[in-house]
Formats: C-alpha cells, structure tokens, sequence
C-alpha cells in the first residue's frame, strides 16, 4: 500500500467545506493550494491560523502547502521544537512527519493527540490513515470506526474505513461502511475512491487461486473483442475442473447471452449468483439479458440486487434508472442522481439526471443544471434542445413582461441546434411552434 492515503487526505481535506464561522481568507487559500500557488496558499493559512489556531482545515493546508513547495523541512525543524502540550501541537507534527516519510514518529505524534484529543473525528482519521498505510490493519480499525462513528455525515472518512475492514477480512462490514456513501455528498476525489474501493470489494476474480484467474481473465478478454464463442468452450473446459467456480459460470452466462442463448445465460448467471450470493455481476448481467429480452421489471428487480450487493456502482445505478426513466417505471431519479454524485465529469449522465427531474416534476433543479451543461457544452445539441424545450414551457407560464426575453434566448438556442443539426424535427417543430405564437 503506497503513502498516497496521507496524502489524498491532505489534499482532499484542504478542498473540504469551512467548518464554523471559517472566513473567506481560508477558503482563498485553498483555492490558491488547489491552482499551484504554494507560496500564497502557505501565507494565507498561517494568517488563518493566527486568527484561529483551533482551525484544523489551516493546519492540512499549511502542512500541505509546504510539501508541495519542498518546504517541508523548515515547516519540520518548527513543529519538532515548538511546545506540545496540545493536542493540536501534536496533530501538526504526525502529519508533517508522514508528509516528510517518517512513519513511525507520524504514528507517535498523532496518537498523542487522539489520546488528548479523543472526540476529534480528523485527529482520530488521520491516525488511522497512518496506521493504514503503514499495514497496521488491526490497530487502525479502531481509530477509523471511531472517526466515522463520530462524524458519520462525513464522506471522506468511509473508503479508509472499508479498506481497513477488507485487509480484516471483513468484506460485509467493509461494503456496510459505504452502503450510504453516496447520500453524504463526496467531492469528486472522495467519489472516486469510494468508487475504486467498492469496487476492489466486489472484483468478480477477486481470491481466485492464480491458475484459474488467468484462465478467466483470457476468457474474459475474449469476450471484450466480441469472441463470445471462442470463451465459451474455454470456460466450459475450466468449469470441468473447477465446477464451483461463480465467476466461470458468471463468465459463461456472459458468453451465452451474447451467443444469443437466453436460457443457458440465465440458468448460468443465476448458478453463479447462488455460487456467490455477495458478487453483484451476476444480477447486473441477468439485468442486461432482460433488458435485451423486453422484461424491464424483472431487469430492474435484478439492477437492484446488484446494487445492494456493491450501492457504488455508477454504470448500475445508471443503467437502473435510465430503464426506470425509458420505461415509465417510478423512482428513475434517485439512481441517477447518486450516479451523478459518483461520476461527477460525465456530462452525458447529467443530461440523464435533468430529463429525471422533469419527468419528476422538478424543473426549478433541471433548468439550472442545463444551463450549466450548455455552458460547459455549447456545441451540444441534445443538451441545447433540452434547454430549449424546458425554457418553451417556462415561457408558457411566464408572466407577458418576461414572454419577449424567453423568446429570444428560445429561438436563440433552437437556431443553434438546428445549425447543428439542420435536420433535427424536433427543434423544426418547437421553432415553428414558437413563432406562431
């Protein structure tokens, strides 16, 4: 395990939300660490810390700042000589020392301060980061429980905690401690790696002895250059040794599916889903199956089950609420907004949230992420059409003095996408409709 953990959660936690009555000067100084100015970014922290030497945020910022200005070292020689009869005085050290590669001081100095600080839910995470990192599973389980225990409404501390509990062994626990990870809005970094960790629990070759995991693992790279019928008989013969083995039937219902053999597809996945009741793979392809076969409420009932065994799995949640969206079931919009959450970047899967808010009633929310999609995609001309056809209906309802301006920015957008797209009936009958009153 690398000593990125620390270090993503420097970082990560500098970009954090001001806790308190934090001021805008701290939050400059994030902002000038996150764009590379160092020597800013330090001075402005020190000052927060003159006015608040309790902030902790200032503290990750001012340590971090110096690591990235290869200050580190002076930053050091202060903190090992300066009084520590705090908790706080402490705190700084551990992290300064893990910054600078010294772990077993780092561990010292920060459990002095979880042992004079114990309610602080950071000094407690970051001792058990430290322990972490260094393979110290057994001792770092407590401090990591006891920071989510005490601020459980805090995303960053669950992947540290699920991972602890995975190099355990204890895997239920470990994907426990995310079930509701996406409800705690993480930032983009704290989402990927809730998402990578969740992941790593639930890897469908994850324990295999090694033999049967590089058959599996040709297998399934067969199947990825659409060779269905190469990786079947390959499967079938490792199955005959190994006639237990989830992820080879899960493999092969794979394999079968995309032969276009229902039946044998299902009754394989279902094998390995009885093989292996914690692997999500298995439901999430008999989701697939069912979709293709026309059986959205079974295929939805199977997307479930796949996000109850591993809830941060983005495509999942994805593909489960575009069917619930496409189909006319209910509750399209959660899905894809925890999706959002998770995968922040794709533009495409925001689009997706904004047609679930309106077919939710919730234009208010649609509108303002619309237009923040035509900003980050002026060239877009789905994303173009969408605003344009949600601003037609505002207009509708729009009082006479604001009609004139929405006609405007209306056409304004439907000329665009028709520039775009010269073809595209859509805009050709919201434009005519517009103009005829």
């Amino acid at each position: 395990m690398s000593r990125g953990w620390l270090l993503f959660a420097l970082g990560a936690a500098c970009a954090g939300r001001p806790q308190r009555d934090t001021t805008a000067l701290l939050r400059e100084a994030q902002a000038d660490l996150s764009a590379g100015r160092g020597d800013q970014a330090q001075r402005e922290f020190e000052e927060v810390l003159a006015r608040d030497p309790g902030e902790l945020a200032a503290v990750r910022g001012r340590i971090e700042a110096a690591r990235k200005r290869g200050a580190l070292e002076p930053l050091l020689r202060e903190l090992r000589s300066g009084a520590k009869e705090e908790a706080l005085g402490f705190y700084a050290l551990g992290l300064a020392e893990f910054a600078a590669g010294n772990e077993s001081a780092a561990i010292a100095a920060l459990r002095k301060a979880s042992e004079l600080r114990p309610g602080e839910p950071d000094i407690q995470y970051r001792l058990g980061i430290a322990l972490l990192d260094g393979e110290k599973f057994a001792e770092a389980r407590e401090p990591l429980a006891k920071a989510a225990a005490l601020a459980p409404k805090v995303a960053r501390f669950r992947p540290a905690l699920a991972m602890c509990l995975s190099r355990l062994g204890d895997r239920k626990a470990a994907l426990q401690a995310l079930h509701d990870f996406a409800q705690l809005d993480p930032t983009p970094k704290e989402a990927a790696l809730g998402v990578k960790v969740a992941r790593s629990l639930t890897d469908l070759f994850r324990d295999l002895p090694q033999p049967a995991r590089s058959d599996l693992e040709q297998a399934l790279g067969y199947l990825l250059r659409d060779a269905p019928g190469i990786a079947a008989p390959q499967l079938e013969t490792l199955l005959l040794r190994l006639p237990d083995l989830a992820a080879a039937h899960a493999l092969l219902g794979l394999a079968a599916a995309r032969l276009d053999e229902a039946g044998r597809a299902v009754t394989e996945l279902r094998r390995a889903a009885e093989l292996a009741p914690d692997l999500p793979q298995p439901h999430a392809w008999l989701a697939e199956l069912y979709v293709a076969k026309e059986r959205p409420e079974l295929a939805a009932a199977e997307y479930s089950a796949a996000l109850l065994r591993n809830p941060l799995d983005p495509e999942t949640l994805r593909h489960l609420g575009t069917l619930r969206l496409e189909r006319g079931l209910p509750d399209a919009l959660e899905p894809l907004e925890q999706a959002a959450l998770l995968a922040a970047e794709d533009d495409g899967l925001m689009l997706l949230v904004a047609r679930a808010e309106i077919a939710a009633g919730q234009q208010a929310r649609a509108l303002a992420r619309l237009e923040r999609l035509a900003d980050r995609r002026p060239e877009d001309a789905e994303v173009l059409l969408r605003l344009a056809m949600l601003l037609f209906d505002q207009r509708a309802r729009a009082a006479s003095t604001a009609r004139g301006d929405l006609t405007q920015r209306v056409e304004g957008l439907l000329k665009k996408v028709l520039a775009l797209q010269p073809e595209n009936a859509a805009a050709n009958r919201l434009l005519t409709a517009l103009r005829e009153g």
